[in-house]
C-alpha cells in the first residue's frame, strides 16, 4: 500500500495525528559530527576500518539470484534478466562487488544508506548510485511522510522525488528520519584508542625524554633557560637517541612527574577499548587480530560473521530492493541472496542435508520444502519408489 494512502486509512488515524508533532523543517540533515566521526572512527581507527572492511567485504562476495512466480505456477529461477545485469553493473564507474561494499560501509559507518535510481520515475533504472549521507537531505511531510530528498554537493542542489532514492537505515530511538551510526555509539572506545596511538606515536618520537622537571637550586638565566631547553630537544628527542643517559650540570635535579603506562595498566585499557569496538560491530575478535586466531577458531569465527552480520546485513538490503527496486521490473520477481555459495557456511548446510535426507518419517516433499526445493510429483508418500530410491543411494 503507497504511504499516502496509509496514512489516510481509518486505522492510521492516531499514526496521522501523531505525525503532527514530529519536527517538519525544510530539510533535516544530518548531525554536524559526521564529518569528524568517518576521519577519527574510520580514517583514523585501525579497529573500526577492520571491522567495516570485514562486514562490507563479506556482504559484497555473497552472489545474488531472482526468481519468478508466476501465479498459480512453480517458482522459478531466472539466471538472466536486465534487474541482473544492472547488479552486476549498477553505473559505469563500479562493479557489483564495489557497490555493494560502498552500499554496506556506508549503512555501517553512517547508520544510513541512499541510493538514486536514474531515469524516468517509476521505470526500470539504467542505473544505481549510492549517494554519500552527509550530503542527502530529507524533506518532511505531514501527509506522506517524505516529501522528497534534497542532495547538496558545495553551492549545487539536486532534489528528488521519494520513488527515486531508496533510504535505509539502522534504528535510532530518538530520530525519526536518519539511522544511528555505530561509529557514534562506539565514539568513546574509539577516542580513547585514537588517543592511545598518538601518545605510542609520541612516546617514539620523544621516548629518551621522560615525563618530568629539570629542578635548579638557583635561578637560571634567560640565556642559561634556552640554552637547557635547546639542548633537550636536540640531543634527547626522537628514535636515533633513545634511552641516551641525561647528563645533569651542577646543581640541576631530574623529578619524575608522569605515572609509568604500566601503573595505568595501559595496554590492558587498550585492548578493552578495541574489544569494545569489535562488540558494537558483532565482529568476532579473531578476525581482525584482536584475539590468538587457530585455523578452527578462526574458521568459526567467519561461521559466525556470516550467520550474525553479514546475512542480517544482506536481508535488510533485500527487503528493500524487493520493496523498491524488483516491482519495477515484474510483480512476480523475487530477488534474494544464495546463501548456498557461501563457503563458510558449507559445513553447516552439509550437516542438514544429511539429517534431511536420513530422516524416515519425511516424504520426498517435505524434505525438497525443508531444503527450499518446490514439490515434484509423486513425492508425497512415504513409500514412493523416489523415497525408496533416494533411500537406497544415501
Amino acid at each position: 500500500m503507497p504511504i499516502k494512502s496509509w496514512f489516510q486509512s481509518k486505522a492510521s488515524q492516531a499514526t496521522r495525528a501523531l505525525t503532527l508533532w514530529l519536527p517538519l523543517p525544510g530539510a533535516t540533515r544530518l548531525k554536524p559530527r559526521y564529518d569528524q566521526l568517518m576521519k577519527e572512527g574510520y580514517q583514523q581507527n585501525s579497529v573500526v576500518h577492520a571491522c567495516v572492511r570485514e562486514i562490507a567485504g563479506a556482504s559484497a562476495g555473497v552472489p545474488w539470484l531472482l526468481t519468478r512466480h508466476p501465479k498459480g505456477g512453480e517458482w522459478q529461477e531466472v539466471p538472466d534478466h536486465p534487474l541482473l545485469k544492472l547488479l552486476a553493473c549498477p553505473n559505469p564507474f563500479m562493479g557489483q562487488f564495489e557497490w555493494m561494499e560502498t552500499v554496506i560501509s556506508q549503512l555501517y559507518l553512517s547508520g544510513n544508506v541512499f541510493i538514486e535510481a536514474t531515469g524516468a520515475r517509476n521505470a526500470r533504472p539504467s542505473e544505481l548510485y549510492a549517494l554519500r549521507p552527509d550530503r542527502m537531505s530529507v524533506l518532511p511531510d505531514r501527509t506522506d511522510f517524505i516529501a522528497g530528498y534534497e542532495y547538496r554537493v558545495g553551492g549545487e542542489t539536486v532534489r528528488f522525488a521519494p520513488e527515486q532514492v531508496l533510504h535505509m537505515k539502522l534504528f535510532n530511538p530518538l530520530d525519526d528520519w536518519y539511522g544511528q551510526s555505530p561509529v557514534e555509539v562506539a565514539s568513546i572506545a574509539v577516542d580513547k584508542l585514537n588517543a592511545c596511538d598518538r601518545w605510542n606515536a609520541a612516546l617514539l618520537q620523544n621516548s629518551a625524554v621522560p615525563s618530568g622537571a629539570l629542578v635548579s637550586k638557583k635561578r637560571l638565566s634567560d640565556e642559561q633557560f634556552d640554552r637547557l631547553k635547546s639542548e633537550m630537544g636536540s640531543k634527547f628527542q626522537g628514535a636515533q637517541t633513545a634511552r641516551l643517559p641525561l647528563l645533569l650540570e651542577e646543581d640541576l635535579e631530574w623529578k619524575e612527574l608522569s605515572v609509568s603506562p604500566k601503573d595505568m595498566d595501559w595496554i590492558e585499557g587498550q585492548r578493552f577499548s578495541a574489544l569494545q569496538i569489535a562488540q558494537i560491530y558483532n565482529v568476532p575478535p579473531e578476525l581482525i587480530g584482536l584475539a590468538p586466531a587457530t585455523h578452527q577458531n578462526r574458521k568459526e569465527a567467519r561461521k559466525a560473521l556470516y550467520t550474525e552480520v553479514v546475512i542480517p546485513a544482506l536481508s535488510r538490503l533485500r527487503d528493500a530492493l524487493n520493496r523498491w527496486l524488483v516491482p519495477r521490473f515484474g510483480d512476480d520477481l523475487v530477488l534474494d541472496f544464495n546463501t548456498d555459495c557461501i563457503e563458510a557456511l558449507a559445513e553447516d548446510r552439509e550437516s542438514l542435508w544429511r539429517r534431511v535426507n536420513t530422516a524416515r518419517f519425511l516424504t520426498v516433499n517435505e524434505k525438497r520444502e525443508a531444503l527450499g526445493y518446490e514439490p515434484i510429483a509423486g513425492g508425497d508418500g512415504l513409500n514412493s519408489s523416489i523415497d525408496k530410491h533416494l533411500r537406497t543411494t544415501i
